[in-house]
């Protein structure tokens, strides 16, 4: 391989001499083999390619960049088939779904103290104990099973909440 002098790599790239050496330094063209001789045909198609990636915005890779946007697009595909399967729901669903959940558990604790005192009326207290025990075991039952109602339910599983009693338990289902 022929080399040349800094000046004519210099002139050739249309740069100053200090600035051929700074890209050298930063490993943009190739050293020099001996001090001041650059490989004339090395440092032109290295400077070309860091030119290329200045443009390109970094990588100037085209086949990179187009393997990123393929693969992109398959996360995205792969999301949103979870979410027409059920596999996947919104941050919103979620908390629609948790909303109505306790809203339910919420209307349910409410009348333990309405049927406790009905039910206890001339007991001892070991069996207003049990009774009291007996109606929280049967909540967290009904919690455990829980399961939103069909009409509540839109396409995607998500839960409307469009009025404060749904989901909720009434005095009647106790």
């Amino acid at each position: 391989m022929n080399t040349v002098p800094v000046a004519i790599v210099a002139k050739m790239l249309d740069l100053d001499d200090r600035r051929v050496q700074q890209l050298a330094k930063e490993g943009i063209i190739p050293k020099p083999r001996n001090r001041g001789e650059y490989n004339l045909l090395a440092c032109t198609v290295a400077y070309i390619k860091y030119l290329r990636s200045r443009i390109d915005g970094g990588s100037g890779d085209y086949i990179t960049e187009k393997t990123k946007l393929t693969r992109t697009q398959t996360e995205k595909a792969q999301i949103e088939i979870d979410r027409l399967r059920g596999v996947l729901v919104t941050v919103a669903a979620a908390e629609r779904g948790w909303s109505a959940l306790v809203g339910a558990f919420r209307a349910k604790m409410l009348t333990v103290p309405y049927r406790a005192a009905l039910e206890s009326a001339g007991k001892s207290e070991k069996e207003i104990e049990q009774i009291l025990t007996d109606m929280i075991y049967e909540a967290l039952a009904e919690l455990s099973n829980w399961k939103p109602d069909e009409e509540d339910a839109d396409i995607d599983g998500n839960i409307d909440t469009g009025s404060e009693d749904s989901g909720s338990a009434s005095e009647d289902d106790a």
